[in-house]
């Protein structure tokens, strides 16, 4: 068999790419009699494009016989690497592909001396969850992934409005407070493009999201302002929005609002990780 290369991706790579982003999860939804997590071919491409253009993100391209044949991402913008998506064309699986790049982007994220490493791995997928354990991945939060529109009734005393430069500070602050550190980088970016918002009870801003669904982080002082931030979303981006199924009192709101529970996940790390405190959701990243 030809010897695997793996090198760094580049913008020129983005059409097979996002094809074989798509394949991979159709490929694998289909095996297991479940929803495509990244929607449309349309999405990956989109998605593919966007973290190629992001400084930050950082990509690799899996080679065999000059075919591209896998890549895998990482999202290096904070203290904390979140590592996705990591795909392999459906023709190329189960040959060490996806193995490759993972030991690939963890060897880069030791050389940089990153304190810690998460990812969120989708839980009938029991072939990489056993890859990833094998790679030193610890279990830490399994996730029940809901879709659908909560039903009109908003949070007492809450209101949510889009995030602007000035609640910056006070959102990494936040954000701090529950996980140990910030992700401003990634929030900044949010807030540039107009996908970030907060919301606000009293006289402060008490909880914020980067996006509702895969590819946005939310943080709350108390499980009412995440509750906040959902019921004002008009979508969910990707297969839905990530909930710690530990907080059997936000996952209770979620079904109550109408929700439906389409998947379960599993957050893992290596290296640093703080007990969250107060309500969070992840992104698909971590």
């Amino acid at each position: 068999m030809t010897e695997l290369q793996i090198r760094e991706a580049e913008a020129g790579d983005a059409e097979v790419l996002g094809r074989i982003f798509f394949d991979s999860f159709e490929s694998l939804a289909t095996r297991h009699s479940f929803p495509i997590e990244p929607g449309t071919p349309e999405f990956t491409d989109f998605q593919m494009k966007s973290m190629l253009a992001t400084e930050g993100i950082f990509g690799l391209v899996a080679e065999r016989a000059d075919e591209i044949v896998g890549s895998g991402f990482q999202d290096e913008r904070g203290t904390i690497v979140g590592v996705g998506p990591i795909s392999v064309d459906p023709a190329a699986m189960d040959v060490g592909v996806g193995r490759a790049l993972m030991e690939a982007l963890l060897q880069r994220s030791r050389e940089r001396a990153v304190p810690g490493v998460r990812l969120v791995q989708t839980a009938y997928h029991y072939r990489s969850l056993s890859l990833y354990a094998k790679l030193g991945f610890v279990v830490r939060e399994p996730l029940s992934v809901f879709q659908g529109s909560p039903k009109a009734a908003a949070v007492p005393g809450a209101s949510v409005r889009p995030a602007t430069d000035d609640d910056v500070d006070t959102c990494d602050n936040l954000c701090r407070d529950v996980h140990g550190h910030d992700r401003h980088a990634e929030l900044q970016a949010a807030v540039d493009r107009g996908a970030a918002s907060v919301v606000e009870r009293g006289d402060g801003v008490t909880g914020y999201t980067t996006g509702l669904g895969y590819i946005g982080h939310a943080v709350g002082s108390t499980d009412d302002d995440i509750s906040a931030l959902i019921q004002s979303a008009e979508m969910f981006t990707g297969l839905g929005v990530l909930v710690p199924s530990r907080n059997t009192a936000l996952m209770a709101w979620c079904l109550t609002a109408g929700l439906r529970l389409v998947q379960q996940s599993t957050l893992m790390s290596i290296g640093l990780y703080n007990e969250p405190h107060s309500a969070w959701l992840p992104s698909i990243g971590y």
